[in-house]
């Protein structure tokens, strides 16, 4: 992996109070509310580069004492100049007042252990540096998980990956969002199906067979060439048309397995179902769903919208599955 240069920010472990007006010495310790870009006040000079004029706006990187280390134009190195000689502080103060009490609590702490505040997609906030070559600000990745503590990220239009520590992303601004409003973002497992869903039975586009977000996300990986596959799918059949009809909080997805078409068709006729599907030309474009299986069929994972596993066959069995998603739908 090529790992771009840290930002420079403490993960607080805990939420902390703060007064009402920002001092530098808090906002030093609560890098989540620095302001991405930063104005000059005053001229800056650099040794061995070109002067910084007032008015040019940087990127702020953290706070050290009285002063702010902003990056260079080219984004290839830092330098520190006094904090008051730029308006981080207002930028600052003015995102605090706007902001909720449970909104000012997020930390980046909390963001790496809450992925139900993800959204499916951020975006870059600053130029990152890779080996393969750079990628601008404003330029959107999708979050697929984390490494350490920095966010790895799917490249949309190289399907590359790479690291990113948080605070290089709008991560934080949406999670501000949903944490106030759930519905502000479509969840991660919706938006990684979109566009991906067919009718198994003719191929045609289909949407989401629930209007509203599902509670749970049921995904069946099978295919008709596959022996146990076709021993299983009378039981999950049957499984779904008598819980539908008590616990409508799930979506069952099939994942085919089937090379063509027409063999997912045959199978899906032939084992009596018509649940959406992805077929297997469409699978690579999953980033999140995609993550969830092994190399063994059938599987029958079980997850919430956020795309966390709470049932997996690879680990109780079909038949343990379904009792499991039995009683997590019973419990409700």
């Amino acid at each position: 992996m090529n790992l771009p240069r840290s930002l420079a920010f403490v993960l607080c472990l805990a939420p902390v109070v703060l007064a009402q007006d920002l001092t530098l010495s808090q906002l030093a310790t609560r890098p989540e509310f620095l302001p991405a870009q930063a104005t000059l006040k005053q001229p800056v000079k650099l040794q061995g580069r070109p002067a910084l004029a007032a008015g040019q706006m940087l990127t702020v990187v953290s706070v050290q004492g009285t002063s702010v280390e902003l990056e260079t134009p080219d984004g290839r190195s830092t330098f520190t100049t006094k904090a008051e000689d730029t308006d981080v502080l207002a930028k600052a103060q003015a995102t605090w007042n706007a902001l909720s009490p449970e909104q000012r609590a997020l930390t980046y702490a909390t963001l790496l252990r809450r992925n139900d505040l993800w959204p499916y997609r951020v975006t870059l906030k600053r130029v990152v540096h890779l080996s393969g070559g750079d990628l601008k600000a404003g330029e959107t990745a999708i979050l697929v998980g984390l490494e350490g503590n920095d966010l790895l990220l799917v490249n949309e239009k190289g399907k590359f990956l790479y690291n990113l520590e948080p605070a290089g992303t709008d991560l934080l601004e949406s999670a501000r969002k949903l944490v106030v409003n759930k519905a502000a973002f479509p969840s991660r497992v919706r938006e990684d199906l979109k566009g991906k869903l067919v009718s198994p039975l003719t191929g045609a586009a289909a949407a989401p067979s629930t209007g509203a977000e599902p509670k749970y996300y049921v995904f069946y990986r099978g295919a008709g060439w596959c022996g146990p596959c076709r021993q299983f799918s009378p039981a999950l059949v049957k499984f779904d048309q008598t819980a539908k009809a008590k616990a409508p909080a799930y979506e069952l997805v099939f994942i085919s397995g089937d090379k063509t078409p027409a063999d997912m068709a045959k199978y899906a006729k032939e084992a009596g179902f018509s649940w959406n599907a992805v077929p297997q030309a469409r699978q690579p474009d999953m980033q999140i769903v995609n993550r969830l299986f092994t190399n063994l069929i059938p599987q029958l994972v079980v997850t919430d919208p956020a795309g966390n596993v709470l049932i997996d066959s690879a680990k109780s069995g079909t038949a343990g599955a379904l009792k499991q998603l039995d009683a997590l739908l019973k419990k409700g």
